[in-house]
């Protein structure tokens, strides 16, 4: 009963820190979005792109790799650490080559509006990128949740502190908004550095690197990895196509659609983050089951209500926050809204798999979902637009969620009603929950 009601004060404490973090993310998207107009938003959200897929493809799941070990508490904390900072400087050192390389040689056919300055100077944002990914997850691994809440919401800040500072008070425009994602990286990494020396005792003794765990984290990880950066691009690879059938400012429209979008799964991020070190740190099959059947089907009920509600009001909420200009991203966040909803049971569903030790099962569906994506985006995109790169977000979604619940079923044994469909038991426990509010409120 401790380790649910753990399992559950968790989830909640990353819910309500979430909720700061969209809300500021919002906030960044509305000052990006009114400062830079579609056109510039559109060069901003490809220009960072780039160093977030170098990120997403040279981390080798050491990311993922080290919520595992460090929930399991295989390997001492401080060599996680040590390796962490050492790996990570490495590989950001290697991905910032390999940026200077696409930008030389493919920046025509893919940035073909954006200032080519501007993506060499992004690039210097990757080791902060990096270290910030590889501390966070140790966080995550040690169920530390208020400090790896607490990172989050001081990475969108502190982006948005430095774009009203850069943009608004120096005027620097598009140079400003880049600037302030690689500021923003960088507190944010020099918080997680103070926070694990204090928190957790942690010392950089950068002498003693494990090439041992380096192997082990890696020949885990790797597998989660090519899982993770399918995924990863079949959300992205989206916004590079549009670059290259369209224009910078369609990406904008795009973009923003599909950002507001995204901050619908917050319920799905807040328990999924904190389920998958529970599971691979769960003894019991049959714990591990039942847990993960409660929160897949409750989160699937309120994505459901979430989009029904956003479909109603996104015409009205778009106009308001971002401008006339961006009327046309409504009507596409409309269509992307049901493949929203299932996509945030497929991550919980995910991260449960990679939980049990079986990542290579989300690798091999997630390779097929980028080719699946990238074939309906090709046809889809110059016949009927955005509204077509839409659609194929929706349907790629879609599918995705229905293998991923009959592969859960193969793995787990469970019914599909136990983990799809809400049960009496669940409203049971919403009319207590709402009840000791009401009784605190009276108090």
């Amino acid at each position: 009963m401790g380790d649910n009601r753990s399992f559950l004060q968790n989830s909640f404490l990353t819910f309500t820190r979430q909720i700061a973090n969209i809300a500021i993310g919002v906030l960044l998207l509305v000052v990006l979005a009114r400062i830079l107009g579609p056109g510039g938003q559109g060069k901003y959200s490809l220009i960072t792109l780039l160093p977030t897929v170098l990120l997403t493809f040279l981390t080798l799941g050491i990311n993922t790799s080290t919520i595992y070990y460090v929930s399991k508490g295989e390997v001492e904390l401080n060599t996680v650490y040590n390796n962490n900072i050492l790996s990570g400087l490495f590989l950001s050192f290697i991905s910032m080559m390999v940026g200077a390389i696409v930008i030389y040689f493919f920046s025509d056919h893919f940035f073909n509006q954006t200032p080519h300055v501007l993506l060499y100077f992004c690039l210097l944002s990757l080791p902060f990128m990096f270290l910030r990914e590889f501390f966070q997850t140790v966080f995550q691994g040690l169920q530390d949740f208020k400090l790896y809440n607490t990172a989050m919401v001081i990475n969108q800040f502190s982006i948005l502190a430095s774009i009203v500072l850069f943009t608004l008070v120096l005027g620097w425009g598009l140079v400003g908004a880049i600037s302030a994602f690689i500021s923003g990286n960088l507190i944010t990494v020099m918080f997680m550095i103070r926070a694990l020396k204090k928190q957790h005792k942690l010392k950089a003794r950068l002498h003693s690197f494990s090439f041992a765990y380096f192997k082990k984290s890696v020949k885990y990880g790797l597998k989660v990895h090519i899982s993770n950066f399918a995924s990863f691009l079949n959300y992205r690879i989206v916004i590079f196509l549009i670059g290259y059938f369209m224009v910078d400012s369609a990406v904008g429209i795009y973009v923003t659609a599909m950002n507001i979008g995204e901050r619908l799964t917050i319920f799905a991020a807040s328990f999924s983050n904190v389920l998958y070190p529970k599971v691979a740190s769960c003894e019991s099959e049959e714990e591990r089951n039942r847990l993960t059947s409660v929160v897949s089907r409750n989160i699937l009920a309120l994505s459901v209500s979430l989009a029904i509600i956003g479909a109603l009001v996104a015409k009205d909420l778009i106009v308001y926050l971002f401008g006339g200009e961006y009327r046309e991203s409504a009507g596409l966040l409309q269509i992307m809204l049901p493949g929203i909803a299932f996509l945030s049971v497929e991550k919980i569903l995910s991260n449960d798999i990679a939980g049990r030790g079986k990542p290579e099962l989300n690798m091999y569906l997630s390779i097929f979902n980028v080719v699946f994506n990238f074939i309906l985006n090709v046809f889809l995109i110059p016949k009927h637009g955005l509204a077509g790169a839409a659609l194929a977000a929706t349907i790629t979604y879609f599918v995705s969620f229905i293998c991923k619940a009959f592969m859960f079923r193969i793995v787990t044994k469970e019914p599909f009603h136990r983990f799809l469909l809400i049960k009496k038991e669940d409203i049971r426990l919403y009319k207590r929950a709402a009840m000791k509010v009401k009784l605190r409120r009276h108090a």
